[in-house]
C-alpha cells in the first residue's frame, strides 16, 4: 500500500520563494482521496448503481447514497479500523431511529479496484440487512451474509487470487469465498469461524441474489450478470 508523501525541498538559499502550505496530514488526503472514488463510484458504476436500486425495490430507504457511504480514517472508523477496509454499520439497539450505512477506512482504499469491491461488499451486506432482517449476533447469520458478500462482491475473481500468490485453479472461487468469509468471522472475534463458515456454507453460497448467478466481474459484462435497468 504506497503512503501519501511531501516531496522535500532542495532549496536552501536565503531569498528562496516562500514554502507553500503544508499538504493536508496523511489522514485528510487520504479521507478526500476516499471520498473522490466514493462519488465516482455512486455516479458511474454499474454494480453499485444496481445494488442500490435492487435495495429500493425491496422497500428499504437509504436516503442520499452519498450520505450512506462515508469515508473515515482509521481513528474513526471504530475499534477494528486498522484491520479493516469497509464495514456496514448496523443499529446497536442505542440508537431511536435505525440507520444502516457503509464506511470505508480512507487509508486502507487507495484506488478505485479496492474502493469499489470493498463497496459493493458492504452494499451486499445491506441488500441482506433489507431482505433478511440479519441477525449479527447470531454466527450461522453472519457467515451467511459474509459468504455472500464474498461471493458477489468481485474479491474472489481468479485475477483477485493470483495477486494474493494463490495458483490453483480448481473451485477456486468457492475455496476463496469459505477463506475469506472465515477471516472476516475471525477479525469480528467469532470463535471456530472455519466451523461456522463450514455449517452454512453451501446453501448461502448458491443463493446469489440479486444477481442472476454469480458474477465474474474480470471476465462478464455486467449485463451477463445481472440485469441492468
Amino acid at each position: 500500500m504506497g503512503r501519501l508523501m511531501r516531496r522535500r525541498s532542495t532549496t536552501t538559499t536565503d531569498d528562496a520563494a516562500p514554502a507553500p502550505a503544508p499538504a493536508p496530514e496523511p489522514e485528510t488526503a487520504a479521507e478526500r482521496r476516499c471520498c473522490r472514488l466514493r462519488d465516482a463510484a455512486l455516479s458511474r458504476n454499474v454494480r453499485v448503481r444496481f445494488l442500490f436500486d435492487e435495495i429500493a425495490k425491496l422497500g428499504c430507504d437509504v436516503g442520499s447514497p452519498f450520505g450512506f457511504v462515508r469515508c473515515a480514517s482509521v481513528e474513526r472508523s471504530g475499534p477494528l479500523g486498522d484491520k479493516m477496509v469497509g464495514g456496514f454499520a448496523v443499529n446497536d439497539g442505542s440508537q431511536k431511529r435505525y440507520a444502516p450505512g457503509v464506511v470505508v477506512v480512507a487509508e486502507h482504499a487507495p484506488d478505485k479496484a479496492v474502493f469499489e469491491r470493498t463497496l459493493v461488499h458492504e452494499l451486499v451486506h445491506a441488500y441482506d440487512q433489507c431482505r433478511a432482517k440479519v441477525d449479527w449476533k447470531s454466527g450461522a447469520h453472519h457467515a451467511c451474509a459474509e459468504i455472500r458478500a464474498s461471493s458477489l462482491s468481485g474479491e474472489c475473481d481468479l485475477s483477485q487470487e493470483i495477486n494474493r500468490g494463490v495458483f490453483g485453479l480448481m473451485a477456486h472461487h468457492g475455496k476463496c469465498v469459505r477463506r475469506r468469509a472465515a477471516l472476516s468471522l475471525a477479525l469480528a472475534g467469532r470463535a471456530e469461524p472455519e466451523a461456522t463458515v463450514d455449517a452454512v456454507f453451501d446453501r448461502c453460497y448458491a443463493d446469489t441474489a440479486p444477481f442472476e448467478r454469480h458474477p465474474d466481474f474480470a471476465g462478464l459484462r455486467p449485463s451477463e450478470s445481472f440485469k441492468v435497468t
